[in-house]
């Protein structure tokens, strides 16, 4: 059997999804065998995967038929579920996400344009302060406003501001991200992300704010993204049984 893992076998299923290379015309999944025989996966990591990726909505099981793919997904809808990082989703759609430019700085906690309401920070705690603004194949799409605790994760490289920030995180043994929560909200577009979008300050944005916790329960960054409203489409899916 390959040693590949869940997360693994996730990204290859919905690359072959996304190519229509797996699903039949009813968009039924082939069997667990013949899925296990193709990745030559255990049965316990192809269901960990499945489920993961019925979590993300990319797929539903109808109980004594099969695996389904969900006829919702669209070239041009980012799953808010999605494991990994913002790029990685946005490739799994046949997007492209980039970013155009990045700047950083280290603040203090007084500095902070927002700060999460529920965590008690050390006064003393320092932040990696990063924006970046973001393309979508080539068009402006999202700035993303990200706070990093100084104290977790000592610095951010240039490679990393302008590839995968959670990917470089991943990559670092102590700052493997456990959970992330998510708040979709309205807020007004700051001044920054308006000249990038070439919208007016103030006007109405959609943002979704995160906070990124490690197994421990320890914050490792909180961000705001605020979307072009114009481009952005988000999708998630709300499990009844």
């Amino acid at each position: 059997m390959a040693h590949l893992s869940t997360n693994e076998l996730v990204e290859k299923i919905i690359a072959a999804i996304q190519a229509g290379n797996l699903a039949d015309e009813q968009r039924k999944l082939p069997t667990e065998p013949e899925l296990m025989a193709q990745y030559q996966v255990t049965r316990y990591t192809l269901r960990q995967a499945l489920k993961q990726l019925g979590n993300m909505g990319y797929t539903y099981q109808a109980h004594g038929v099969g695996t389904f793919v969900r006829p919702q997904q669209t070239g041009n809808s980012i799953a808010l579920g999605h494991n990994g990082g913002l790029s990685e989703e946005a490739a799994r759609i046949g997007r492209k996400l980039t970013t155009k430019t990045a700047e950083q700085r280290v603040v203090s906690l007084a500095e902070a344009d927002f700060l999460p309401d529920a965590y008690h920070f050390n006064a003393q705690e320092q932040l990696i302060d990063v924006r970046r603004f973001r393309e979508m194949d080539g068009h402006p799409y999202l700035m993303e406003h990200s706070y990093y605790l100084q104290s977790v994760i000592k610095d951010i490289p240039e490679t990393a501001l302008y590839g995968s920030l959670f990917n470089y995180c991943e990559q670092q043994r102590e700052t493997k991200i456990s959970f992330i929560d998510q708040l979709i909200m309205s807020e007004p577009l700051p001044q920054p992300a308006g000249e990038f979008m070439q919208l007016p300050a103030g006007a109405p944005s959609l943002v979704v704010q995160d906070e990124s916790y490690l197994s421990t329960g320890q914050l490792l960054a909180f961000s705001k993204q605020y979307y072009d409203y114009r481009m952005a489409k988000l999708f998630m899916v709300k499990k009844i049984h």
